[in-house]
């Protein structure tokens, strides 16, 4: 599952070679990490890519940037990517996490307010009660004049009650406030979704309100679900939908799931899909609307057996591809399911949400294709494989995209955790 590394693979690649890609859509890498010498510059890009109005794009890296001694290859990175005069880009490292207290191994993506600061999560560390490195923060990166970046750690979590590991992106409601999820924690164990507040005197703390504590019924089997790994999604009535990765059928399969705000100020989830792993089974990001309330995710595993896909460690998982999934709402109530599901040569294992395009669906999957992941375009019921990463030996391409797409001018902007130059992972545009 979300483990699962990709360097690991590619050790394999050099061995067994890929063959080259034919009548693909144009894909040009923006930037190769190592460029700058070792992991100085970042390794590993898991999360997606935001946008500035100046055109700039910023992310994270899981490893890279100061070497310590609790992160032998580097805590993590922000980085920022911006247009060179002439052509090309250049990358800027604006923060690098240290084993200290101000959190290691960023997995999402990062969103930007209206002033410009940053704002992300880190799966570990902070300086919470809870035992180090699995932790958590919350944290916030404020621009300064000089071209010059400040962190600060809004929020540390400690396990109980209030959560652990946060992989998920966050989002902003109108009054500023941010939302997201935890893998773990919390009063039963099996994550949260949270509200952070900003404070109400500049130089205050920001306050954290625990949503949800997930597997409150049925404890033990969750049937409420269990594992919220991606971020949340509002509607416009400010409801909250997200999904998690266990907690269905069996226990063992995922759910998509709403949080509906109450007069109190309390919060009710409902149940609105489990997954049963024929038509997919567990959900590891976040959603997303289109303007009709449709809500559309993607599926890591379940579904279709293919070749390249991943063969989950424990029974009864079997190698399985996963896919894409539409919820319709119902008239009267309810929600229909409809899914496409991946054979491993179009593709397998998608860990990233989907964009939307119009009439379009367009994503990644981690594996499949040559082996090495895809991207793909689904409109109605055709889809087509616009591209396959590892389509040279040693991938200088890029291999594994992990992270959501963004979409801007007509081009998708994205990153692979390995492959590259350096086999440290890429920043890439396609024109699909």
């Amino acid at each position: 599952m979300r483990a699962m590394k990709l360097s690991i693979l590619c050790i394999a690649l050099i061995v067994l070679g890929c063959t080259f890609a034919n009548g693909q859509a144009k894909h040009t890498v923006l930037y190769s990490f190592g460029t700058n010498g070792g992991v100085k510059d970042g390794w590993s890009p898991n999360g997606g890519l935001v946008f500035d109005a100046a055109g700039n794009m910023y992310g994270t890296t899981s490893f890279g940037g100061l070497v310590t001694g609790l992160c032998g290859s580097g805590c993590g990175t922000v980085f920022e990517l911006s247009p060179i005069s002439g052509g090309g880009w250049g990358e800027t490292i604006i923060h690098s996490f240290s084993d200290a207290q101000d959190g290691l191994d960023p997995e999402s993506g990062l969103i930007l307010d209206d002033q410009g600061n940053l704002y992300g999560t880190t799966l570990g560390s902070g300086n919470g009660q809870c035992q180090s490195p699995y932790c958590g923060t919350v944290f916030e990166l404020s621009p300064s004049g000089n071209g010059t970046w400040t962190e600060t750690v809004l929020y540390a979590f400690t396990n109980a009650p209030d959560g652990v590991e946060p992989l998920g992106s966050l989002t902003f409601d109108a009054a500023g406030n941010l939302y997201g999820t935890t893998a773990g924690g919390g009063l039963n164990g099996y994550g949260t979704a949270f509200e952070l507040s900003p404070p109400l005197l500049p130089g205050g703390a920001w306050t954290e309100t625990i949503l949800y504590s997930f597997c409150q019924v049925e404890v033990g089997k969750c049937s409420d679900g269990a594992g919220p790994f991606g971020g949340l999604v509002f509607d416009n009535f400010g409801n909250l939908y997200g999904t998690t990765t266990h907690g269905a059928v069996s226990k063992i399969w995922g759910l998509v799931y709403e949080l509906s705000p109450n007069i109190d100020g309390s919060w009710t989830e409902s149940v609105l899909y489990k997954f049963d792993g024929t038509h997919g089974g567990v959900s590891e990001a976040g959603l997303t609307f289109d303007p009709s309330g449709n809500l559309y995710g993607t599926l890591e595993s379940g579904g279709s057996k293919g070749p390249h896909c991943f063969k989950e460690l424990y029974p009864p998982y079997s190698v399985a591809c996963g896919g894409v999934f539409r919820l319709a709402p119902k008239v009267g109530g309810g929600w229909t399911e409809k899914a496409f599901l991946f054979n491993g040569t179009d593709g397998g294992n998608p860990m990233a949400g989907v964009v939307l395009d119009g009439n379009s669906i367009y994503g990644t999957t981690y594996t499949g294709g040559y082996a090495y992941g895809t991207i793909f375009k689904i409109t109605g019921t055709n889809e087509t494989v616009i591209y396959k990463f590892c389509s040279r030996i040693n991938c200088p391409d890029g291999a594994g995209p992990f992270g959501a797409m963004t979409l801007k001018s007509g081009k998708l902007f994205g990153t692979t955790e390995g492959g590259g130059a350096f086999n440290q992972g890429t920043i890439f545009s396609i024109t699909p």
